[in-house]
């Protein structure tokens, strides 16, 4: 029972940290996961790190701190772990960050964005071309104000940044 307390022990190390590098959060609710499976009111305060542990009588430490229940056997302190570890897995499951998607979905975005301005600042030149070549020099006048004081600073470095960031994701998918 000893070694398989300590291979317990290591995988609750194992699943506060994957907790933790979500959220805290996270790490709080697969806490009170445990507690609830080991029939024990745990603390579930945002502490920087979190150590815990079972021991062998079905009992908790958390912090250094002895959380005590009633004695459990071998076999039942088995069966609630094993059942902790499967809502534990399935919770974490559903919290899983997949960072490879999300920045996918942040590149495709900022694709669509930077065509979203050149489609303005096209259909802006369409409007200030007929306005020169009709003669409506005052509607070209407000036009070349509204353009130069509003839109272009507005989107000048943010445009800067963007551009960069697209030709880094158009380069990585060129060389796939």
């Amino acid at each position: 029972m000893k070694e398989r307390l300590n291979e317990i022990n290591n995988e609750l190390k194992d699943y506060m940290n994957e907790s933790s590098f979500i959220s805290n959060k996270c790490r709080n609710k697969i806490i009170k996961m445990l507690g609830n499976e080991f029939d024990i009111d745990l603390p579930v305060d945002n502490f920087k790190t979190v150590d815990i542990s079972l021991t062998d009588k079905g009992s908790i430490i958390m912090r250094g701190d002895l959380y005590e229940r009633e004695k459990l056997s071998k076999e039942e302190i088995e069966e609630r772990y094993s059942s902790f570890k499967e809502k534990a897995d399935n919770f974490l499951k559903r919290k899983d960050v997949s960072f490879k998607n999300r920045k996918l979905s942040s590149n495709i975005l900022n694709l669509l964005i930077i065509l979203l301005i050149f489609i303005v600042f096209i259909i802006l030149f369409i409007i200030g071309f007929r306005s020169l070549i009709s003669g409506d020099i005052l509607n070209l006048i407000w036009l070349i104000i509204f353009v130069a004081v509003w839109f272009v600073p507005s989107i000048g470095e943010n445009l800067k940044g963007r551009l960069q960031t697209a030709k880094i994701f158009i380069k990585g998918l060129f060389k796939k």
